[in-house]
């Protein structure tokens, strides 16, 4: 399939006009990055993409400072759908009833970090136990703010400041 195949369709579904960016790994394989403005046209990709024969691969969420990002990264014929949706309610539409290859993802998302899946077929929980509150990461400050100090603290880079000036 080429990505032109791929590009028509999910511009005619959705319900306003997003630039679609074209961009290539560096083994060759064709990327397409979608960031939604509405996180309602979520639905509308997945409908495309399922009709097109493609999958969920995963999805990837980080919590900002007014909600969530959740990138879907969707595989039709070996072209990457990279589709981005903002939500600043812990709610998305879920799209595992089009493509039920997303099921685990948003299952974790809602495990993870609190956003909630709406119309997702399944509630039970995947790997944490249900003593544990959801949206557990929300509380916790990642790894890779904490490795570059941005931390709610400044202690530690104000006292390695102060060595250096010594």
């Amino acid at each position: 399939m080429k990505i032109e195949e791929i590009i028509q369709p999910l511009q005619a579904s959705l319900q306003y006009a997003y630039e679609l960016k074209e961009d290539s790994d560096s083994y060759g394989n064709k990327l397409l990055w979608l960031k939604l403005d509405d996180k309602r046209d979520v639905i509308n990709v997945a409908r495309v993409v399922a009709n097109l024969g493609g999958r969920c691969v995963t999805a990837t969420a980080y919590k900002t400072d007014d909600g969530h990002v959740i990138i879907y990264h969707l595989d039709v014929d070996g072209i990457i759908i990279n589709m981005e949706a903002h939500t600043t309610n812990n709610i998305i539409d879920s799209i595992t009833p089009l493509l039920p290859s997303a099921d685990w993802a948003e299952r974790e998302f809602r495990e993870m970090y609190g956003i909630e899946p709406i119309a997702h077929p399944h509630n039970e929980r995947l790997f944490l136990d249900e003593s544990i509150m959801k949206g557990v990461l929300n509380r916790y400050i990642p790894l890779s703010k904490m490795m570059l100090g941005v931390s709610e603290s400044d202690i530690l880079w104000e006292r390695v400041e102060k060595e250096n000036k010594a």
